[in-house]
């Protein structure tokens, strides 16, 4: 193995490992590693740029920006009436919402899927009295799952067909992923039905309550007015969990046993939502810096997306919502350090924030911050339902699945159109867009070439050929396919792929085996992110959301990858072989 050939393992495997243990920001470390693949050698300096042309940055940027068009058109507000109007099971109204989400993951990106559908989620649940932690995970999944059908639905789909394009002269067409995707997908649905409510949520709560949000705790910070009934206990007694306290301004040891509240005493806590609410309305707490709770102030709960300005913001900063007149009463965030002041708790994808305010004031901040309303849900007149979009996006799904087009072309054809209509600001739409996650994207391209270009996709191919069977083309796919699910839970799929593929096609090369057939292993099994919260955006989203626990998703989702894994096999071989 020559250096070349080490050095770019050891630089790829090193930054999956520093992706997995997610210190620092993901896009820091890409192109941390790009830069040292430059210096290195590994890479050329022309070529470090080559991500930013590459089809599946461009397709993933045009659909992004067509995504922020439909979720404004409101196509998909009448679904959330008709939901409980055509299902009147549990079982009926999850198997609708799986379907609808997996459906609109096959034509778009699956973190847009899955924004479009939370606000139809969490007003369905509310509507029938279901705990929106027996749905919100399955219609996660289900959103990857649609991903499976096409070569939009996920990044991973583009890359490897990109990759075969560059081996081949001649990439994946648009629904040649569905011959194995559709299949595994259904079994994935039907796993979802049945399993992910035997370990989540309770049981369904009478029709009309709200779901049972006491699961979902929540970081807020309180005073102790005079008279509380908190005053006088220890702080082992409260009942609630005490980060901090703060006494005449300044901090308090208040671990050392013995230590009572006192009245005036701020206290940093964490608790139930119903918990915090009772303490407020019974005037055993006040929430010190929050102004805008006047009899006209409204409250709203809002999700914080990956594309969100907000990330990585501490709450004292934000100056968007402050300079508005609007509180933060409290928090649901999976941030493991709570500590200091509310002001200093740091926004991470998924929190969820709740806001108090005018509505009017609250409206605008939440379109500035890119954060998605959860309840109430703005509601919408039939009649502003924006049909066009919808149009224009489905010719450009027909222009690139009947061939006419390269997917590149046939929505950048759309982005023409819509900006056009005057319905997407292209300078808007692209400060809005998850910058992160793209220049990651396009960091990772040229290193996912240079193990192809150095030879190291060859070498390992060649590893692989010795302790697998070459004369069994499924079990060298199967062999591809669970690296690839053992990879994703922990790094995000576009990554996955762009390491991967290049030794998928080395070792189809090496065996003989047709590249399509290890390609789509690759990228189906780099899709099936079931296990962890951390491996893709969607679940992350919905932890926070719902409340979950990280080995919730190892509970609910070994199944559903055990369904999907063996339908996958199955189709692999009638279709692909």
């Amino acid at each position: 193995m020559s250096f070349e050939q080490a050095a770019i393992l050891i630089l790829l495997t090193s930054m999956l490992i520093v992706f997995a243990l997610d210190r620092f920001r993901m896009e820091l470390v890409a192109v941390g590693g790009l830069g040292l693949g430059v210096a290195l050698g590994l890479v050329g300096p022309a070529e470090a740029f080559t991500g930013f042309s590459n089809p599946a940055f461009v397709t993933v940027v045009e659909i992004l920006l067509i995504v922020q068009v439909l979720g404004r058109s409101g196509i998909l507000d009448p679904l959330a009436k008709s939901v409980s109007s055509v299902a009147s099971t549990e079982t009926g109204i999850l198997a609708m919402l799986c379907v609808v989400t997996a459906s609109l993951s096959v034509f778009m990106n699956n973190i847009g899927a899955l924004a479009l559908m939370i606000p139809v989620v969490t007003s369905v649940c509310r509507v029938n009295g279901i705990d929106s932690r027996r749905v919100l995970m399955p219609v996660s999944f289900a959103a990857l799952l649609g991903g499976l059908c096409s070569v939009i639905g996920t990044p991973a789909n583009l890359i490897v067909s990109n990759q075969l394009a560059a081996a081949t002269g001649r990439g994946f067409a648009f629904f040649d992923f569905a011959w194995v995707g559709v299949p595994a997908a259904l079994a994935g649905i039907l796993a979802l039905l049945v399993w992910p409510r035997r370990v989540l949520g309770r049981d369904p709560v009478v029709r009309g309550r709200l779901p049972p949000q006491s699961l979902r705790n929540v970081v807020s910070e309180v005073q102790v007015p005079l008279g509380s009934p908190l005053v006088g206990l220890p702080v082992a007694e409260a009942g609630l969990t005490i980060h901090a306290m703060r006494r005449g301004g300044a901090n308090l040891l208040h671990q050392r046993s013995g230590t009572a509240i006192e009245p005036g005493d701020v206290l940093l806590v964490e608790t139930s939502l119903p918990h915090l609410e009772s303490l407020l309305v019974d005037a055993a707490a006040s929430l010190p810096h929050v102004v805008a709770d006047s009899a006209g102030a409204q409250r709203v709960e809002a999700v914080i997306m990956p594309e969100s300005t907000l990330v990585g913001s501490r709450i004292g900063t934000l100056d968007l919502l402050h300079s508005r007149g609007i509180g933060v009463v409290a928090v649901a965030t999976q941030t493991p350090r709570i500590e200091g002041s509310l002001a200093d708790l740091r926004l991470t994808i998924g929190d969820v924030l709740y806001l108090i305010g005018d509505q009017a004031a609250i409206d605008e901040a939440i379109d500035e911050a890119d954060i998605l309303p959860l309840w109430p849900k703005p509601e919408r007149e039939t009649a502003e339902i924006r049909w066009p979009p919808a149009f224009a996006f489905a010719g450009g799904i027909a222009l690139a699945a009947f061939g006419l087009a390269p997917p590149e072309l046939a929505f950048g054809l759309v982005v023409i159109v819509l900006a056009g209509l005057g319905s997407l600001n292209l300078r808007k739409g692209l400060a809005e867009l998850d910058w992160p996650i793209l220049l990651m994207l396009t960091t990772m391209i040229p290193l996912g070439e240079a193990v192809q270009t150095t030879g190291a996709a060859t070498v390992l191919a060649g590893g692989l050929i010795s302790v697998l069977p070459a004369d069994s083309p499924l079990i060298l796919a199967v062999a591809m396919m669970g690296i690839a699910i053992v990879i994703t839970p922990f790094v995000n799929n576009a990554s996955t792929a762009v390491v991967l593929g290049p030794i998928a096609i080395g070792l189809a090369t090496a065996s003989g085996v047709s590249p399509e057939l290890l390609l789509i292993a690759v990228a189906l099994g780099a899709s099936v992110d079931f296990l962890t919260p951390i491996g893709h955006h969607n679940n992350t989203i919905v932890m926070g959301i719902a409340g979950y626990r990280f080995a919730d998703f190892l509970k609910a989702g070994w199944p559903v990858t055990v369904a999907v894994m063996a339908t996958a096999t199955i189709a692999l071989w009638i279709w692909w072989m």
